[in-house]
């Protein structure tokens, strides 16, 4: 039997790299960051295996994911990944090799765990892999091991209220897991961009520094850390020790080594997409957004819908605020039932909104769904309540405020909604009807360009 041992991990996390090697993020180029990041771990004793926790591209681009291993990967050391918001994670696995394999140190377990959502910025643990994190975890107690676990977003709120918005949903879930079990340890993350440790039961949960830009902790609205002491990039290593215990510490290039700003190098606007009724983020059309936005590097949420309309556009203006507090603007993109919050929000703040087949008085059509409806993607039940029309009739647009502010596109084959309906009620705003198609909207991928023209060319005013 070997000789239980100390084993050494490096933690590597948001590194935000583009296909172009010249790209930078808030003041500071990415990839030179990273090789500076890589060459400083270099200083130190080999590692065991290297974890990269997610958004190591910006854009999603193949030769992004390329040049990050190029740039961390040592010979004969294991490297794992595992996606982040801003990751195309069909893109990781071609790039992956063996990154995605289970990793084993001795009486180690590291687990990687994918908390992305597809086009949304939060992120959650599928209910799959937490079963299937439940039976390692068991078996790993079984035996009197132990276990690492890796995974992007945040489970504990850090105190940053527009980070807040967009941490692991169901973070609470997990750590209650993993205190259910003693083989687990320590948790460690990325997407906070700053250093961060919390120990909750006997776990301890450690965040990470970016090996770009750093956010400000705490910080109300988004904010890039300008602090000599700590907004340098960097990473973190862990000693897991063969009893149980996890020793750990951050080390940064040295102060002054890049200058991080708050002032943003390219301004592009927070784009927000809303599906419709008993859709989801897997859309076909909240897809082929997804896919447009990858390719020309723009920034996109698509969040899941799944609350009554009240608990909805609250949930909504939180992530509008705290996109228009980052970015300086918003614009919206909604299909059917997402149109018509999409109207109400685009209306209040003020924003440039795209419409699909927007629904004009959903609180009339939906009573044909009372009681439980199934989502068509997901599979999981929705009540649809008589409570919820009146929701649906309180934010009602009834004139819009600025009709200029708004592309409505409509298909008159539309075979759930009356075009004819949208069609008198953005009369002022700019109409595009097709004749044909259906309620889905044919040929949506084509419109997208003019769509994003049209989105892009002015970004109306600020929140009010």
């Amino acid at each position: 039997m070997a000789t239980p041992r100390t084993y050494t991990i490096f933690q590597f996390t948001d590194s935000h790299l583009s296909a172009d090697p010249a790209a930078c993020m808030r003041g500071i180029n990415t990839t030179d960051s990273l090789k500076a990041v890589a060459a400083l771990a270099e200083s130190f004793a080999a590692p065991d295996a290297i974890i990269a926790t997610g958004d190591l591209s910006q854009d999603g681009s193949e030769a992004s994911y390329r040049r990050f291993r190029e740039l961390v990967s040592r010979p004969n050391i294991p490297l794992r990944w595992l996606p982040g918001n801003h990751d195309d994670a069909l893109m990781m696995q071609q790039c992956a090799d063996d990154q995605t394999h289970p990793l084993r140190l001795g009486t180690w377990h590291v687990i990687l765990l994918d908390s992305q959502v597809l086009g949304a910025e939060q992120g959650a643990i599928d209910a799959e892999s937490l079963r299937r994190l439940e039976a390692q975890l068991a078996a790993a107690d079984a035996v009197n091991e132990y276990v690492l676990l890796c995974v992007h977003h945040n489970p504990l709120r850090t105190g940053a209220k527009w980070m807040d918005t967009i941490d692991l949903s169901n973070g609470s879930e997990l750590l209650d897991m993993l205190n259910r079990h003693p083989s687990a340890r320590a948790l460690i993350h990325g997407h906070i961009h700053h250093d961060f440790e919390r120990v909750v039961g006997h776990v301890r949960v450690f965040g990470t520094p970016a090996t770009c830009a750093q956010f400000a902790p705490q910080a109300a609205d988004f904010e890039i850390d300008t602090k000599p002491a700590t907004c340098q990039p960097g990473f973190r290593w862990l000693h897991l020790h063969p009893d149980g215990t996890v020793e750990t510490g951050v080390e940064r290039v040295p102060a002054g080594t890049f200058a991080p700003t708050n002032a943003a190098s390219v301004k592009t606007p927070y784009v927000l997409y809303l599906h419709g009724f008993l859709s989801s983020p897997q859309s076909a059309k909240a897809k082929q957004a997804l896919t447009y936005c990858q390719q020309q590097g723009i920034e996109i949420d698509i969040p899941a819908l799944t609350e009554g309309p009240a608990a909805t556009i609250a949930a909504l203006r939180e992530r509008l605020e705290a996109g228009i507090a980052r970015t300086g603007s918003a614009v919206l993109i909604g299909s059917s039932l997402g149109g018509y919050y999409a109207t109400y929000l685009a209306n209040h703040y003020g924003l440039r909104a795209a419409l699909i087949n927007p629904a004009v008085r959903p609180y009339l059509l939906l009573r044909d769904y009372l009681g439980e409806q199934r989502n068509y993607h997901t599979g999981a039940v929705h009540e649809v309540t008589e409570a919820q029309m009146q929701e649906l009739l309180d934010i009602e647009v009834k004139e819009l405020a600025a009709p200029e502010n708004f592309l409505v596109m409509l298909q008159t084959g539309d075979e759930t909604l009356d075009y004819r309906e949208a069609a008198t009620k953005y009369a002022e705003s700019r109409l595009k009807i097709h004749a044909g198609g259906d309620h889905s909207y044919q040929g949506f991928d084509d419109e997208l360009p003019q769509l994003f023209a049209f989105l892009l060319s002015r970004t109306a005013s600020k929140a009010r």
